[in-house]
């Protein structure tokens, strides 16, 4: 009974999100739709795994192409859910070259065992699957060949880890950096939770690929030592899911608003970025344009008639900050006076936050604490100290 819960968990979560996804309307979010296609298809993959380790060995050997498919195409496919994220509207078409390595590899492995015979498929499931050796020199060379197909895939696999995993955190980074430059609240546009995941994800495929090499035999004999690497990739895998569906693909709306509200202006000399300069100062500390919490790089363009790109330079470069960090320097300052006045605390930090165009209290604190160094209520029991 205890086996079966821990082959069947990491299926069983994997299958309940993928149905989740998939039924949902595809525009509506694609990165989600996709997320749901990579749910599925680790669902493929756990379908295969308990097979194998129910025992099931005639069933699983009908399925080893496709354990081999999924297992070569789980990365990629995590990679591109990344990559509709940050950076794709939509699915490309070079999506499919990555899959390349998982078709050749799986059709070259259902071949080879469509025309051996069952003494070379059980000397491959033996030796190769459950030993994690390679046949001896008088097994058949079919069994042979089947081991290389094989022990291609797994390098190919490990190589697989550091790249998809590698290229998807540093997508995330990109991501992250662009939206601080686009808008002024980041509440539920990072993707910090994301790259946790993909640090997480590599430490579970290290995990997994020292498995491989101990051999599979060892966790059917051992349940306890089975629960781990199950227990690890269902938790990683029902937080994905989780976080997915709370998720929204804000790239198509920074995409849409970006091209909208793009206009070409002469290249800038010194002279006038210094004109811009003092117009973008005159213009927030006039119209106090930051206490609208959802404030964004392209409405101050309009005001000022500039092109997006010569305004995110200004404030990189200028300033030394994101547009997001340089609108809240404005919000921090006057949440500073709204306090200072408050001598008798009539109003909660809630109300403090609000009023200083902060779109929730956690995005307040953060933002006091990274500027002043200490939080709100730090702040406030120092003024109260003065007096």
């Amino acid at each position: 009974m205890l086996r079966y819960l821990i082959v069947f968990t990491p299926l069983s979560i994997t299958l309940f999100w993928s149905i989740v996804f998939l039924t949902n309307r595809f525009g509506a979010n694609r990165a989600r739709f996709w997320l749901g296609l990579f749910m599925l298809l680790v669902a493929v993959l756990y379908v295969c795994h308990a097979a194998f380790f129910l025992n099931f060995k005639e069933v699983y050997l009908q399925l080893d192409s496709v354990y081999l498919f999924a297992g070569l195409s789980v990365y990629p496919m995590y990679y591109f859910y990344i990559r509709l994220l940050t950076c794709d509207v939509s699915p490309r078409k070079f999506y499919v070259r990555h899959f390349l390595p998982a078709v050749v590899l799986s059709f070259m492995l259902l071949s080879l065992s469509l025309i051996s015979d069952h003494e070379a498929r059980s000397i491959y499931y033996q030796s190769v699957l459950v030993e994690n050796s390679w046949p001896g020199q008088q097994a058949p060379v079919l069994a042979r060949w089947m081991a290389v197909v094989f022990f291609a895939s797994r390098f190919i696999f490990a190589v697989q880890v550091l790249v998809y995993l590698g290229m998807g955190y540093q997508l995330v980074r990109k991501y992250d950096t662009r939206i601080a430059n686009f808008y002024s609240n980041l509440e539920g546009k990072e993707l910090l939770w994301v790259k946790l995941l993909t640090i997480s994800f590599f430490v579970a495929s290290i995990i997994s690929f020292v498995a491989n090499l101990l051999g599979r035999g060892l966790f059917m004999e051992n349940e306890l030592l089975l629960a781990v690497p199950s227990g690890l990739f269902s938790a990683l895998f029902f937080i994905i899911g989780l976080q997915g569906n709370r998720q929204n693909q804000i790239i198509r709306n920074l995409e849409e608003e970006a091209e909208e509200t793009e206009v070409v202006v002469p290249v800038f000399t010194e002279t006038k970025m210094a004109n811009l300069k003092r117009e973008l100062l005159k213009l927030l500390q006039e119209n106090k344009l930051y206490l609208n919490p959802e404030i964004r790089v392209t409405e101050l363009c309009k005001k000022l008639n500039t092109n997006r790109t010569y305004l995110s330079r200004l404030i990189n470069e200028e300033f030394g900050l994101s547009f997001s960090d340089f609108i809240n320097q404005y919000r921090v300052a006057y949440a500073r006076e709204l306090l200072m006045q408050d001598k008798e605390e009539r109003f909660s930090h809630t109300h403090i936050a609000e009023q200083s165009g902060f779109g929730s209290l956690s995005s307040f604190n953060r933002a006091f604490r990274k500027e002043l160094g200490r939080t709100p209520g730090e702040y406030r029991k120092s003024l109260k100290e003065q007096f």
